[in-house]
C-alpha cells in the first residue's frame, strides 16, 4: 500500500544549522503533501556572520516562545528525522519525548574526506532508515538511501535576444583541498575575468551572500549558472539555475547524474560539463551564438518544469520512509 493511500503522518525535522534551507524545504514539501511537517533547527548560522537569518523561511529556531509547541511535535511524530548531526543532550532531549517513533537520519555532506571518514548515522539513536543527498555523495554511503535536494522556486525562463550580451550568474569561492568538497578553479576566475574585460561576457556575481531569494530573482536575468568545475558533482546551485531558466554549467560525472536521473524517471539532468581544460571554449561559443543559448536554456527549463516540482520529488522521501512505516 503507498504512502498516500494511508493516513497523513507527523514528521519532525531536526537539523543542527538550517543547512541553507534543505530540511525546511522538505518539511514545506510534505505539508503540501497533505503531512503534518515540522523542521527544526538548534541554531542559526553564526550572529553577525553572512549567513544568518538568510535561511530561515521553513525553519523554526528553539526558544522560549516556540519549545512547547516544538516539544508537542516532538511528542506525537511518527517520524523524527535527523539531519546531519544531533548533539548528546539534544538526543537524550528527544528521545525522552518519543521512544516509538521512526527515527530517519540523513547526511548531506560528510565531515571528512575518505579515509577518515565520521559515521554520524549510528549515534545516540537506532535509526531505521538512513539517507545521503544524491548529487554526488552517495558514492561514499553506498547502503544509504538517495535523495534528492528540493528547489521550491517555480520554473521561469528569459531567453537570450539577438545582441545581448551574455549574462553569467557565478558565486567565487574559497580554495578546498579535498578532493570532493572542493569548488574552486583559478582557470575559471581567470577566464571570466579575461572574457567580461573584451566585453564579451557580463559576469554577475555577489560579493557578499544575500538571500536566496533575492539570489533567485537576480539569476532569473541571467543565462548561465555556473557551478563549479573542480570535482565530480553538482550542488543546489545547479538545480536553482535549471530552476531559473539558465544553461548550467558544472563537471558532475555520469554517477552523479544518473543518481539524481534516479528521481527523475531516468531523464538525465541537461547539464553543460566543463573543467579547466574547455572552460574558455564553451563559454566563448556560447557568448558568440544567442541562438544556441536560447535554445539550450529552453532545454534545461522544460527539464525542470517536467522532472524537478518539489511536490514530485518528495515523494522520494515518502517512498523511504516505507522501508520502516508499519
Amino acid at each position: 500500500m503507498g504512502l498516500f493511500s494511508m493516513s497523513e503522518y507527523n514528521i519532525v525535522h531536526l537539523t543542527p544549522t538550517p543547512l541553507v534551507g534543505s530540511p525546511g524545504k522538505i518539511a514545506w514539501a510534505q505539508r503540501m503533501k497533505g503531512h503534518n511537517a515540522l523542521a527544526v533547527a538548534w541554531s542559526d548560522y553564526p550572529k553577525g556572520g553572512p549567513l544568518a537569518g538568510k535561511f530561515l523561511s521553513h525553519t523554526l529556531m528553539i526558544d522560549d516562545f516556540t519549545r512547547q509547541y516544538i516539544e508537542h511535535a516532538i511528542r506525537h511524530a511518527d517520524i523524527i528525522h535527523v539531519h546531519n548531526f544531533i548533539p548528546k543532550e539534544r538526543a537524550h532531549w528527544v528521545r525522552d519525548l518519543n521512544q516509538s517513533a521512526v527515527y530517519v537520519y540523513q547526511t548531506h555532506s560528510p565531515l571528512r574526506e575518505g579515509p577518515l571518514y565520521v559515521n554520524r548515522g549510528n549515534e545516540y539513536f537506532d535509526y531505521n532508515v538512513r539517507l545521503v543527498v544524491g548529487q554526488h555523495w552517495g558514492r561514499f554511503y553506498q547502503s544509504y538511501i538517495p535523495v534528492p535536494n528540493l528547489i521550491l522556486s517555480p520554473p521561469s525562463i528569459r531567453p537570450r535576444k539577438p545582441g545581448e550580451k551574455l549574462r553569467i550568474m557565478f558565486s567565487p569561492t574559497h580554495k578546498h583541498v579535498g578532493r570532493w568538497t572542493s569548488k574552486y578553479s583559478a582557470v575559471l576566475e581567470e577566464v571570466l575575468l579575461s572574457l567580461a574585460k573584451l566585453g564579451q561576457i557580463e559576469t554577475i556575481s555577489p560579493s557578499t551572500p544575500v538571500s536566496p531569494e533575492i539570489l533567485m530573482e537576480v539569476r532569473r536575468s541571467c543565462h548561465v549558472t555556473i557551478d563549479e568545475i573542480a570535482t565530480g558533482g553538482f550542488h543546489m546551485v545547479s538545480l536553482e539555475g535549471l530552476c531559473a531558466g539558465n544553461i548550467v554549467i558544472n563537471r558532475a560525472d555520469y554517477f552523479s547524474r544518473a543518481t539524481f536521473a534516479g528521481f527523475c524517471d531516468g531523464a538525465m539532468p541537461p547539464f553543460t560539463y566543463a573543467d579547466d581544460s574547455n572552460i574558455a571554449s564553451i563559454l566563448l561559443r556560447l557568448a558568440e551564438n544567442p541562438e544556441e543559448t536560447a535554445i539550450q536554456q529552453q532545454i534545461g527549463h522544460d527539464y525542470f518544469a517536467g522532472f524537478c516540482n518539489p511536490l514530485r520529488l518528495v515523494e522520494v522521501f515518502d517512498a523511504a520512509y516505507e522501508h520502516a512505516l508499519p
